[in-house]
Formats: C-alpha cells, structure tokens, sequence
C-alpha cells in the first residue's frame, strides 16, 4: 500500500488497517518493522532513522514502552556503532553514549503537603487518609478515614477544610462513616464520595449532598471522560459502573463478579480503580496481593503487577492499594505492607521500586502503609499513609 505522501506499508490487514507483522518505510525515510494492531504499532518492534539510530522496543498505540532502547545520543560528535553497544566513533574519553533515561524518577525525599502532625481532629491534622484527588490547582481532596469527613487542602495551605462529615461518625447527610475514597467531577466541580461505613456512594455539590447509590459496600472510585462512574465492591468483590446521572439500575458489572477466589474472573477484597482512556479497568485485589486489568467488556482480567503471593521481593506485593497508570500505560500501585510505591509494565515479571521501600516509617524517605496515589499536573507524585499525612515525591526533571 503506498499513500499519496508516498508512506510504503508491506504487511498483514484486517478490515483495511495494518493489523499483524508488517513494514512501513515512511517518506521522511523512517522503517518501523513489527507488530501492529487496528492501524497502530503495537507489540515487539524496531524503529530506524535515516542517520543510523534505531529504536528496538515494545510498543503500544504507537508509543515506545518497556525496557526501549534508543539510540544513539553521543557527547561531541561521536555517534554510537550499533544497537547495545553505546560505543562512540569520537576519540572522547568521557561518557561514552548519552542514553536518556526511559521513565520518570523522583526525589526520594518527601515534602509533607498534608497533616504530619499525628492523628487528631484539628484542621492542621488527619487521621489515616486513605483515597486523595489532585486537580488542576493542585488542591488536594483528602478522604479522612478515621475523622469520618472530606478535606479540601489547597496549595501551599496549612491546614485544610472540611467540605463534607466532620460531624462525627453517622448516616445522617451531614454525616460520612468511614470514608475511603473521594474524586472530582471537574465538569459540574461535584464531590464523590465512597461513604464505606454507611454503604453509600454520595454526591456533595454547591453545599447539597445528594446520595447516587445505596446498599453498596464501596470502597474505591473512578470517572471517564465518557460520563461513567466505576464503584469497587470489597464484599461482592466486583466493580461496577453506572452512566453518570443514571443511578436508578443495578449498574453494569466490568471486573469480577464471580464470587471471591483467584481466577482471572474473580477478585478476592478489590480496593482502589483506575480506568484508562480505553475504558479499562485497573483494580487492586487486595487479598490476592495483585493488580488487575480488565479490558472493556472483558470476562477475565490479566494480571499486571504482583500475582506471586504476599511478599517483599521486586515480583511480589503485599495488600496493594492505591493504583494509577501514566500516558506510557505504566502501572503505579501503592505496596502497603512493603510500605513502597513500585512501578509495573504491563507483560513483565517485576516491577521497581518509585518511592520508599526504606522501612515502616515516617521520615521523609520511608512511608507508613501508603494508600491512595495520585499526580499533579507537573507529575510530581502524591501518596497518602497511616502516619497521618499526604507525602509529595518532586518529579525529576
């Protein structure tokens, strides 16, 4: 197939889109050589420029993910002789081949953005958060667990407010129990929130609480663009989701669903969601000490992180809990009982360690059971742990 801007593709189709093994020798004189999937790269594959540089990795929806090498970057006109070899033609003799660091690292040293003053009730104070939200200001939304209400904390604050609860454990409207997630729906700027102990997942907007769904034991919380909202249940251990605004039905089940176990249709105590632009959902499967992706429609999930029982080493987790997943479909999941963030790729055996991994604690390298995990704008990454505080780790730029 050759395009009018002279784009030479030779390979597999399926319903007229590259979709197989293929070649595309592009008119700028680029050769991508590997798999594709629905008109995109995807899979094993090798990228090559004119110049000699080349680009061997795993891709998806025509980004390079997961242990890519790409070369060659060489300091004073040098340039690398092949592909693993970062050897420079130059007569140099410092750093051989400048090779750019694939993923996004942080300070491993914490700012404390949050709390940090022990369990208490005061407004300088938390009491075990568990779920946050950043948006667009950097305001961070605390789901404060064990002082039963939501706080607004604003950037550079001192203290926070209290937005919802704060009148003591209770069902009551003005009251939450337990709450153990909140998240922003930036479009209408409501207020959704896991109210675990009551049973209910409520909506707070312009100072009115409104309850969407009742009789559920909900623990975590997702939206997408596309006007859905997604509800973990740790008792019918499931994840449903319900069009935004439509709350009067049952919802529609999108992981598990099939009793507590093992399998890849179950989930044993599913927490915190993730739903990717995709409509897939990432869910931490708490007593099964792994992540879970189910795709849209999927009636088994895949294994992503974790899944080799509870335990300490790079391919195990021990009561994962908050999850998030980045533009490259990395996947960051909160290690409670290892008390460290480690960071997946999708089909690999191990993760790595992002943040903490120094021992139960509350200096600024270590973290305390963390839970929610959430980015800024900037990157820069939040965590939420039992030493009564939200942690912020500054991307490396």
């Amino acid at each position: 197939m050759i395009w009018s801007n002279r784009d030479n593709y030779v390979g597999h189709w399926i319903d007229s889109k590259m979709h197989g093994l293929g070649t595309m020798r592009y008119a700028d004189r680029r050769i991508y050589t590997g798999g594709w999937l629905n008109g995109r790269k995807s899979g094993p594959g090798i990228m090559s420029w004119p110049k000699g540089e080349k680009c061997d990795a795993d891709w998806i929806d025509d980004k390079a993910v997961c242990d890519a090498i790409c070369f060659p970057q060489c300091s004073n006109g040098g340039k690398c002789t092949g592909p693993n070899s970062c050897t420079c033609t130059s007569l140099w003799t410092g750093p051989r081949c400048e090779t750019p660091s694939k993923f996004n690292k942080w300070k491993q040293n914490a700012i404390i953005v949050a709390g940090g003053y022990g369990g208490g009730q005061k407004l300088n104070q938390l009491h075990y958060p568990i779920g946050i939200f950043i948006d667009e200001k950097k305001t961070i939304f605390i789901a404060d667990w064990m002082n039963h209400r939501i706080v607004e904390w604003k950037y550079n604050a001192t203290e926070g407010q209290i937005i919802a609860g704060g009148n003591k454990e209770g069902n009551r409207m003005d009251q939450l129990n337990e709450p153990t997630d909140v998240i922003v729906d930036q479009q209408n700027h409501s207020i959704i929130i896991a109210d675990r102990g009551n049973g209910r997942v409520i909506q707070w907007l312009n100072q009115n609480q409104q309850i969407l769904i009742e009789n559920i034991h909900c623990f975590g919380l997702a939206i997408n663009k596309n006007g859905f909202l997604y509800v973990s249940n740790h008792k019918k251990n499931e994840v449903r989701r319900w069009k935004m605004g439509e709350y009067n039905n049952e919802g529609i089940v999108v992981a598990g669903g099939n009793g507590k176990g093992n399998q890849l249709n179950q989930l044993n105590l599913p927490t915190f969601i993730f739903v990717d632009e995709d409509q897939s959902v990432y869910v931490t499967d708490l007593s099964n000490h792994r992540v879970m992706k189910w795709r849209k429609d999927a009636k088994e999930g895949t294994i992503v992180a974790g899944g080799n029982g509870r335990g300490g080493n790079l391919n195990q987790l021990s009561e994962p809990a908050g999850v998030i997943v980045d533009d490259l479909g990395q996947i960051y999941v909160a290690d409670v009982g290892n008390h460290r963030v480690m960071r997946w790729c999708e089909g690999k055996k191990e993760g790595e360690i992002v943040v903490g991994g120094n021992g139960e604690g509350n200096q600024s390298n270590q973290l305390n059971n963390p839970m929610g995990l959430s980015f800024d704008d900037e990157g820069n990454l939040y965590v939420a742990d039992y030493g009564h505080r939200i942690a912020k780790f500054e991307i490396i730029l």
